[in-house]
């Protein structure tokens, strides 16, 4: 039985009082009306949506409202009506008015709209009209538009293919990170995506609360393990009901798969941990747990308790930082994974679904399992139709062969065939080349673009002299409007004819390699694209990592595993802090090799002394740095390898635009300015972006 609440007032000796609780929380007739007022007013959805479902339930809005202003219908009587032959006129005019190739796309458009059926009415649509508009689209709209109906391979990254990923990450990785512990993130989310089958998003979202860092006794050899236990709290089906996953971590054998090697590393380089005497690997790794219990916790500062682990780097004043709360978006790791994929040759798009659907595949194969213990990793509430129907691989993995003949069966044989490394070709092309580029913006449909814009530009440079000077007037509007669709159509027209080029290798590029080997002549002299060479390896401590992930596994076993583990953990932390510089362009390779073919002067990498001239304000015996041509004080004073420091940009308008949009774009025109150079000027500050500018020009030959 609940205990009552009262509305009381208790009088203190010291003559003051309280209340014990106050009128909102009793249960009084003034409180019961004014709730009841709002329940009037304010509606409700029968169903909690996810802030993803709800965008996409305002787009197909905005298309169902677009329609019914054609029609000039009321779009919520229309719905609400919910006719057949308006539901199918819609999806007519959606196909009619939209580029729709797949029956699916059409599907999941009607599927989103009877979810804003449910919305608007607060019940859901008659099935019988449902069942009868799946039929539809199927049946007579499928064939009338020749939509493409066919499932697509769904595959999967098998522990093979997962480890040649990990290892080119370090290794021979094209994509560019603002800093290094971008890539440390990147490597650890692959690895959580991997060992727990989550979505990314799950991931992304975790806080240092999720985590339980603590050391353990072995119950059978009584050795102390360091284990992580790791909570999933924003799962996709928080929104109905809030019941957290927790997954435990062991040490691995290997540092560079270990999920804690990751994780410690990260928070160490946040000064994450609550004990103040923490503060090293080597620490850490040796603790042991008490002996009157068998658990011994490792604590989190408070501060940091609801920080994200996996965060974004953000542009500060004082160069690129990661952020101190923002989360690392979705958009920006889905790119780097992709990327990863096109570089390792994969004909399929690598996602994080990948190692998703093959963890649950391996979990479902595993006889020691079970659909209950699958169905939680994959957070698969209720039933398993949704495995079945979207995660199953339709690659039969057993081997049907060998049952037919009962012959004891090889499922590796028959488990390949799923795997996304089997089509694999690391040549097949990436991009465009120029002479392609420069195709696709000759083209009839770019062209006319390309003139119409021209052409108010004109207008604008007659009327106001710049284009700056007509911001806020309908012809700037105009101008804006078809420069987005002429970088638009272009790149529309790049991605259709890079897949066609693609699928044009697809066909010759296995009777060609066949051809050689009849004629008994190897391809393996052939040069790769640029991005598919081995690159050096500027950052040491990025060669380290790369370099112990490409050894033998089994030098990490022995007495030596868990000193492997520290020394890899103090890496990555130093890691953390360092910057790559800006990969070198295309246009700029080409330059550096057409000035060695001459014999010219390479100007990126030459150092030419140059005279300093020395203040007097400086400390005895220190003179400011001194920029060459075109050379950024701000890129001479950082932490980046001496190659980027050192860098030369082609001219005087490219280096003031890198100088304002690296740095002083931070800063505003009276702002105090801080002198980069913390040795000869340290503690000089400057009154405004031109009382620095002078600074910069007369001590460091630095002219913006």
């Amino acid at each position: 039985m609940p205990r009552r609440k009262k509305f009381t007032t208790v009088n203190l000796s010291s003559g003051g009082s309280y209340s014990g609780h106050t009128t909102d929380d009793v249960c009084t007739l003034d409180v019961l009306a004014r709730k009841y007022e709002e329940a009037l007013l304010e509606t409700r959805p029968t169903t909690l949506y996810a802030p993803n479902t709800i965008y996409h339930v305002d787009r197909i809005q905005r298309l169902f409202e677009e329609y019914c202003d054609k029609f000039q219908l009321d779009p919520q009587e229309t719905l609400r009506e919910c006719a057949t032959a308006r539901m199918e006129n819609f999806l007519h005019w959606l196909l009619r008015t939209y580029t729709i190739k797949k029956t699916s796309t059409l599907t999941t458009y009607w599927r989103q709209l009877s979810q804003l059926y449910i919305m608007w009415t607060q019940r859901r649509m008659d099935p019988a009209v449902m069942r009868q508009i799946f039929v539809f689209i199927e049946g007579p709209l499928t064939e009338e538009y020749g939509l493409d109906n066919e499932e697509i391979e769904k595959p999967l990254m098998e522990a093979d293919d997962f480890v040649e990923l990990i290892r080119y990450h370090w290794a021979s990785d094209i994509n560019w990170f603002p800093n290094e512990r971008q890539r440390l993130q990147l490597a650890a989310i692959l690895l959580l995506a991997a060992f727990t089958g989550s979505r990314p998003q799950a991931l992304l979202d975790l806080t240092y609360r999720d985590l339980d860092l603590y050391i353990e006794k072995d119950a059978e050899t009584r050795v102390d393990m360091l284990r992580l236990g790791v909570k999933l709290t924003k799962t996709k089906s928080r929104q109905k009901r809030k019941r957290p996953k927790t997954y435990t971590f062991n040490l691995d054998d290997n540092p560079i798969f270990c999920v804690i090697t990751h994780i410690v590393s990260l928070a160490f380089d946040d000064s994450a941990f609550g004990p103040p005497d923490l503060k090293s690997p080597d620490v850490l790794f040796r603790l042991r747990a008490r002996r009157e219990k068998g658990c011994q916790p490792i604590p989190w500062r408070k501060e940091m308790l609801d920080v994200p682990i996996f965060r974004r780097a953000i542009a500060t004043k004082e160069g690129v930082k990661t952020s101190p709360d923002r989360a690392l978006t979705y958009n920006v790791y889905q790119a780097w994974v992709k990327r990863l994929g096109e570089a390792l040759g994969y004909l399929q798009t690598l996602t994080t679904y990948c190692l998703r659907r093959a963890l649950g595949n391996a979990i479902n194969d595993d006889p020691k399992s079970n659909a209950a213990v699958r169905n939680l990793a994959l957070d698969h509430v209720g039933s398993s139709t949704i495995f079945e129907r979207n995660y199953l691989s339709r690659m039969i993995r057993y081997s049907t062969q060998d049952a037919f003949w009962n012959r004891e069966a090889d499922p590796q044989a028959a488990k390949s065939g799923g795997r996304i490394g089997r089509l694999r070709d690391p040549n097949r092309p990436r991009k465009l080349t120029n002479e392609q580029g420069q195709q696709v913006r000759r083209l009839p449909s770019v062209h006319r673009l390309l003139e119409s814009r021209d052409r108010v530009r004109g207008v604008i440079l007659r009327e106001f002299g710049f284009l700056r000077m007509a911001i806020g007037e309908p012809i700037h509007t105009e101008y804006k409007k078809l420069e987005r669709m002429v970088n638009s159509t272009i790149r529309a027209e790049e991605r259709a004819l890079l897949k066609c080029i693609q699928r044009q290798y697809d066909k010759s590029a296995p009777v060609e390699a066949i051809q050689r080997q009849i004629k008994g002549t190897s391809a393996e002299g052939q040069e790769l694209t640029s991005e598919s060479t081995p690159m050096q390896i500027k950052i040491p401590e990025r060669r380290q990592i790369a370099e112990a992930a490409m050894s033998d596994p089994a030098v990490f076993t022995g007495p030596k595993a868990l000193s492997r583990h520290i020394k890899c953990s103090a890496t990555m932390i130093s890691l953390c802090r360092q910057r790559e510089g800006r990969r070198e362009t295309r246009r700029e390779r080409l330059s550096r090799k057409y000035s060695r073919s001459t014999g010219e002067t390479d100007t990126a990498t030459t150092v030419v002394s140059t005279p300093t001239l020395p203040l007097s304000s400086t400390p005895e015996g220190c003179v400011p740095l001194t920029c060459q041509e075109f050379q950024c004080l701000f890129c001479l004073c950082s932490n980046l390898p001496q190659e980027d420091r050192e860098k030369r940009y082609a001219g005087k308008h490219s280096l003031q635009r890198h100088a304002e949009r690296c740095r002083l774009r931070h800063f505003q025109e009276k702002d105090r300015i801080p002198c980069p150079d913390k040795v000869a000027c340290r503690g000089m500050v400057f009154e405004g972006k031109s009382h620095f500018k002078n600074h910069a020009a007369s001590a460091h030959l630095f002219v913006l």
